[in-house]
């Protein structure tokens, strides 16, 4: 993947889970939109969705989604943020090809109200990401 397919305007972990935020904006004051980057699921057929139920808790680093594929069974999702699930994205629920044609966005997977002790701290840019996969920034 190269560097300018990774979408600057997110925070990423190590393990291929995104958080989208808006520059300046107050971290807990609004649902996130969270979903998977595309070198999880670049080249496989998403067949299936398990979201986490809305107004549920994800934690940062938790496992909390599974996305199944043809090939390899399931890929599985950690929470890249603490807070509650406010939003699921149905449509990709209803055709989970969205989320290896477009992951970054009509492919997002949840919404996440963080919790007021939650923090970005630990997660990457997206040149660190870029960085970590080997690609050039």
């Amino acid at each position: 993947m190269r560097a300018q397919q990774i979408p600057t305007d997110r925070r990423y972990t190590a393990g291929h889970s995104w958080l989208a935020l808006a520059p300046g904006d107050h971290l807990a004051d609004y649902p996130i939109r969270c979903g998977v980057a595309k070198a999880a699921v670049e080249g496989v057929d998403v067949v299936a969705l398990d979201l986490p139920a809305v107004r549920s808790t994800v934690v940062i680093g938790a496992p909390c989604a599974l996305i199944w594929t043809s090939a390899r069974g399931a890929i599985t999702l950690a929470a890249p943020i603490t807070g509650l699930v406010t939003l699921a994205n149905t449509a990709a629920v209803d055709d989970p090809r969205l989320v290896a044609a477009d992951p970054f966005h009509a492919g997002w997977l949840f919404a996440v109200l963080p919790t007021l002790t939650a923090s970005t701290a630990g997660l990457l840019t997206a040149a660190q990401y870029a960085n970590g996969l080997g690609a050039a920034t």
